[in-house]
């Protein structure tokens, strides 16, 4: 069965990415956005709106406001950066990057200027609307200066960044080919490696995890590639409840030697 559903998805993920359909011009109505949340985590948007400048989280459905909410309070609770003149930061496989804003907001904060991407392998994979995730990733990034959704495979691509945000890598084959990938684009360990060596020296890199199965998978692959890393732990914020628990960890990247490994 697997061989079955392989050979499906490569062919599948074949004829999307040379087709690359989709109706095109995605747009969504803005909704009211006030109001949204009870009296704790009203103090705690109130909190986030002070510390950050909102300007890029407004328009929004009340479903992707609370979307971006989310990813600027995790990063802001959970991933501590250092404030700089410029900062490149990417996110891999941002599917059709519907937090971008919160994203932008949090970085944007810490530089004066600031470069962000977004990359997906399966950038062409269409919704029920008939609109791709890259026409529907357009949309969300519409107005965000300095700001790139790159449809690409992360491992043809070579460029060092400040900054890498990574939300729900795959590290298990199952649910890989559920996604609908097909098995030779499954390389957690070689993606890994490949994440590590697009930081810059004195970079990191924020990973979060689906399950506690997930996560100490991600944590051997780690220790495999000998790649050091913090742990976070359960990470929790009630803007947008999930499914199932996440885990983050923190990779740094302080040695010179790897860059000088890299480069040999």
């Amino acid at each position: 069965m697997k061989i079955f559903y392989d050979l499906k998805n490569k062919f599948d993920f074949f004829l999307r990415r040379k087709l690359k359909f989709s109706l095109q011009n995605y747009e969504e109505t803005p909704e009211d956005l006030s109001n949204l949340f009870g009296e704790e985590l009203k103090q705690r948007e109130n909190d986030l709106k002070k510390k950050y400048n909102f300007e890029y989280m407004s328009n929004m459905t009340q479903l992707n406001y609370k979307e971006n909410l989310y990813m600027l309070d995790i990063l802001d609770k959970y991933f501590g950066i250092v404030p700089n003149e410029n900062i490149k930061a990417l996110d891999i496989g941002c599917k059709n990057w519907c937090y971008v804003r919160g994203q932008y907001t949090f970085f944007q904060k810490y530089c004066q200027n600031l470069e962000l991407k977004g990359i997906e392998v399966d950038a062409y994979r269409l919704y029920m609307n008939l609109f791709s995730r890259y026409e529907t990733a357009k949309f969300y990034k519409r107005g965000l200066k300095n700001t790139r959704y790159i449809p690409k495979n992360f491992m043809k691509y070579d460029e060092t960044f400040d900054y890498i945000t990574w939300f729900l890598p795959f590290v298990r084959e199952y649910p890989h080919m559920r996604w609908g990938l097909p098995l030779n684009l499954f390389k957690p360990e070689e993606m890994l490696w490949h994440a590590y060596f697009s930081l810059k020296t004195g970079g990191k890199m924020f990973i979060v995890n689906q399950s506690e199965i997930e996560y100490d998978i991600q944590k051997k692959l780690l220790e495999h590639c000998a790649i050091p890393y913090k742990e976070k732990g359960e990470i929790l914020s009630d803007f947008l409840p999930h499914k199932y628990r996440r885990f983050a960890l923190v990779v740094s990247k302080n040695s010179v030697e790897d860059t000088k490994w890299m480069d040999n």
